[in-house]
Order: C-alpha cells, then structure tokens, then sequence
C-alpha cells in the first residue's frame, strides 16, 4: 500500500520532512505536562505524526516509505525533539526499529510488517529473560521478558532480542525476533522523572511461536550479513548495523539542546541576576561567557554527529561495510556528543536561576528528559571511552556491539 503522505519529489524529501517535523514544535511544547501527566503521547498527537509520515522515514519505498539517509534522520527527529524530548524518544527508536526490520530480515517479513502502510515497530535488543525452544519450522518462547520498550504504546510490532538456541536447548546465537504486537503484554512500570512520555514499559511474552522467517542472527548482523536482499543502490539498508543503532540516539539530545537554548534566550531580556548590580542579566559578561560556551558544545555535537552520520552513509554508498576502527569511532562520536550536549544544557541550566525547579519551566522538562535521553547505555560517554580508547592501545574490545 503507497502512503498518500509521501513526498514525490526526491530532492525536496529531506527539507519537507524537516519543515514538518518543525511545525509540531508549538504543539508539542504546549503539550508538555499532559505528555508527562499521562506518561504517554497523546493518541490523536501520534496519529497527526504519523499521517505526516514521520514515522516513516527509514521503510523502504516499495513499500511507501521516505528512505532516508542517516543525516535526514537525525534532522528530522531532533527537530521534533525541540518541542519535545518523549515524543522524539518515540519517533527516533520507532524508525530505527521499523529500519531493522528493513535491513535484517528478507522480503517476505517485511511484507509482513509494512504491507499495511501503517508500520511502528518498537524494540529492545536483550531480554532480562527468555526461556525458549527449538521446534519445527522455528520456536516457542514459553516465557519471555524486556526492558525499556520504548514506543511500545503506539508499535504493532516488536522486535527483541531472544538466544537461538539448538534442539537440546543450548545457546548457539544471540537472536532478533520480530513478533506482532498482541502476541505482547506491555507492563505499566515506566514511573520515571523523565522521558515520561516515551512509554518504555517492560514487555512480557508467554507461550508463542516465532516462524524461523522472523528470526535472524545478531551476530552475524552486526558483521553485515543482512537477508534483506537489496541492491548496493539502496545504501540505507547497507548502512552499519552498531553505528547506526548508536548514533540515531542523538537526535533527542541534539534536539533538546537546542531547545535549552532557545527557552533560556527568549527568557534572558526579561531577567536580572538576583543580589547583583546586573538589573539585566542580557547585559553581563559572565552570561555572555556561558551562552557562547553551550552555543559551542551544541555545535561542537552537531560536527560529531554529522561526521559519524556521512561516513555512516559514505560506507554504505561504497558497497563495503563499515570497517571496524571506523564502526569503534562512530561509537566514540556518538558518546562525545551526547556529552557536549548535556554539558550545553547543564550550563543554561546553572545560569537559570531558582525559578528553574518550577513546574511549568520548560527548561525544567527538558533537563529531566535530556539526563535519561543522555544515560542510554549505547551512548554512555565513559563506556565509548574506554572502548574506543582499548582498541587504540592496540586492546581488545570490551563487547561485541561495535
């Protein structure tokens, strides 16, 4: 089914979908405290996304979607992270899901999944538990539980990390599943400070079988082996498994920096700096010091983000995959990022005053949904570190996921 909300005219996809994540900005700030009131995004707020295809960036155009390249999308959700950080939260692990459905598995799942013209897949790669078997034709997971299902409370179907496992039940592989949503029980335990909106709720499964069609090897993904099947025309879906899973994680924080920003200009003209002499704090020195500072860390971010984003494609476009110091640095880039942005926002925030803690401060919302955005473990900036700082020493590596 093609999307009627598509753009048609190539050239113009990445500046279009931009100007229509842009126009939700009002919206979505104004609908700050019911997002984190209901712990959820407003349903008709999904549906007016969704019908302006924003959750289609990543299906591929046989089947109605954007396909985008990596810079698009890091563009396209870090606008809508400007007015929101739970609604980019959902948008951004949305698209990179429904792209893991495009790149890893072959045809006839993804016919599965976005034959309808209306896929949102959520996703989360290790189970806390899972307890499953090997059967005829695939398997059946009798018990099964994850955490951080973010986008969950809008997706119809979940991919999630399960062990292949052999007919005597030992681990042979580590595995990715795609399974239909109402075969998912979504648990109501997202309580959280921030990102409240993002629905990151544990997911349960009991007693379903996975057709082996829907199962592929993490392992082998994250060296390339892709059943997807497309032509090296389609870089999209050549694109490096690690990299990509760690750099889109950057668009929420992107975003919400620059929101910081904003919220604390517009606020400065009207301000004075309390038991001072500066009766405006526009005015002052130590003000004109710190903007600068955080102006430079978000665009120091961007550099990062852009640089891993284009040789995320570049690699892509090449028909080789990523190699593996250049995989290790995208890692490292994406934790430097997420750092320089949350030190921008730290700054703004110190420079705030006491009216910071108040309920209605946008700021206020945005620092709660930055620090969980920030934390993500893909992203940590002291993990990338040592990682990246390992195999500079001539070291191994601390984990498979590069």
């Amino acid at each position: 089914m093609i999307n009627k909300h598509i753009v048609t005219d190539r050239t113009n996809v990445a500046e279009e979908l931009v100007k229509r994540a842009a126009e939700f900005v009002p919206q979505l700030r104004a609908q700050g405290k019911e997002i984190d009131d209901i712990r959820r995004i407003p349903e008709e707020t999904i549906e007016a996304l969704n019908k302006a295809g924003l959750f289609n960036l990543t299906v591929p155009k046989i089947f109605g979607g954007h396909q985008v390249n990596i810079r698009t999308f890091i563009d396209v959700n870090s606008e809508i992270a400007r007015g929101n950080g739970s609604a980019s939260w959902v948008t951004t692990l949305t698209n990179v899901c429904n792209w893991l459905v495009a790149t890893l598995f072959p045809k006839d799942v993804q016919q599965e999944v976005f034959g309808d013209g209306n896929a949102r897949t959520c996703g989360v790669l290790e189970p806390r538990k899972c307890e499953i078997r090997r059967v005829e034709g695939g398997y059946v997971i009798d018990y099964g539980f994850w955490g951080f299902g973010s986008g969950s409370l809008h997706a119809n179907w979940a991919a999630l990390g399960i062990p292949i496992v052999d007919d005597n039940g030992g681990i042979i592989d580590n595995g990715l599943a795609v399974i239909p949503m109402k075969d998912v029980e979504i648990k109501d335990d997202w309580y959280t400070t921030g990102l409240r909106g993002s629905g990151s709720n544990s997911l349960e499964v009991r007693d379903i079988f996975v057709p082996e069609r829907r199962v592929v090897s993490v392992s082998k993904a994250i060296n390339g082996e892709y059943q997807s099947g497309y032509s090296k025309e389609e870089t999209l879906y050549h694109s490096a498994l690690v990299p990509v899973l760690a750099l889109v994680l950057l668009s929420p924080p992107l975003g919400m920096a620059r929101a910081a920003l904003e919220v604390f200009l517009n606020k400065l003209p009207n301000r004075k700096i309390q038991y001072t002499w500066h009766n405006s704090q526009a005015e002052a020195t130590v003000t004109h010091l710190k903007v600068a500072e955080a102006a430079m860390k978000i665009d120091s971010a961007l550099l990062h983000v852009y640089r891993a984003a284009d040789d995320i494609d570049r690699w892509a476009a090449s028909g080789e995959y990523m190699d593996f110091n250049n995989r290790a640095r995208v890692r490292m880039d994406s934790g430097h990022a997420v750092r320089l942005c949350w030190e921008a926002i730290d700054i703004l925030a110190s420079e705030s005053g006491g009216s910071l803690i108040a309920e209605n401060n946008l700021l206020a919302q945005i620092i709660r949904d930055a620090r969980g955005a920030t934390n993500h473990g893909v992203i940590v900036p002291t993990t990338n570190l040592e990682l990246y700082g390992r195999i500079l020493c001539g070291q191994e590596p601390n984990t498979v996921l590069i």
